[in-house]
């Protein structure tokens, strides 16, 4: 009795520990990400011109012919048959919560991807104008002279008028020595 209770217990310990892996034959989550995240972007470009006109349409057999080209280039890149691949997609479709994890880590390449871009595009907006990215961008100056936002005071119909208070500095009161 003891045997049949310490051989079950030995097998439930050792199904437990596996439940997240994929077999040896079957590419690992960060390999599968790569590829599918690569078809995805191969799947966007086959529908682009050469000249890059947004209103043209590509046909559909010209698209099924580009992502052809595409994918095995793309399996080539990563060092893999179709049959490895195919395998692959196949075992991770028919278990569904490995096969979601693939994709949130798509998501979130993605979505790391695109922030990267968007700071980097922030950071050269803001090296050709600084005060484009202040929330009052337009309705303050920034002075040479103060480290400070001053508010506008006055606007015209030819431009702004910038009305900076005089220079006031209370230390030079108390610098200067009394006669």
């Amino acid at each position: 009795m003891y045997r049949i209770i310490a051989v079950c217990l030995v097998l439930l310990i050792t199904a437990c520990g596996e439940a997240d892996k994929v077999p040896k034959d079957v590419l690992s989550k960060e390999k599968m990400r790569d590829v599918l995240l690569d078809m995805n972007i191969a799947d966007s470009y086959s529908t682009m011109t050469d000249d890059d006109q947004s209103n043209v349409i590509v046909s559909d057999s010209v698209r099924k012919e580009r992502v052809k080209v595409y994918y095995r280039q793309i399996l080539d890149l990563h060092k893999l048959t179709p049959k490895e691949f195919n395998h692959s997609y196949a075992y991770y479709e028919s278990h569904p919560n490995k096969f979601k994890e693939v994709y949130d880590m798509m998501f979130a390449a993605v979505s790391n991807d695109k922030n990267m871009l968007d700071l980097n595009l922030k950071r050269q907006e803001y090296v050709k104008t600084p005060r484009s990215l202040l929330p009052v961008n337009n309705n303050s100056l920034i002075s040479g002279e103060q480290d400070t936002l001053i508010p506008f005071v006055k606007k015209i119909k030819r431009g702004i008028i910038d009305q900076l208070p005089p220079k006031h500095d209370p230390m030079l009161k108390l610098a200067k020595p009394r006669s």
